[in-house]
């Protein structure tokens, strides 16, 4: 991935973890709903999740393990 769109799945990250809507987060890094699609479905395939909801459980497991 390049900068910038580590960068984007980082924004993404933590305003999902926030509750923003997906409109709100795209509007936000001025970018196209589809783009935002292809974003939260690259964090969803990273952390082994289907639901936003299991985000932040998923991190905090993953910076758990990365300790040990």
């Amino acid at each position: 991935m390049n900068k910038l769109s580590d960068y984007q799945e980082k924004i993404v990250l933590q305003m999902l973890i926030q509750g923003h809507s997906s409109k709100e987060i795209a509007e936000w890094l001025n970018i196209s709903p589809h783009h935002y699609k292809k974003i939260k479905s690259s964090l969803f395939k990273k952390y082994n999740i289907k639901r936003a909801i299991q985000l932040l459980p998923a991190i905090i497991n993953a910076k758990i393990d990365e300790n040990l």
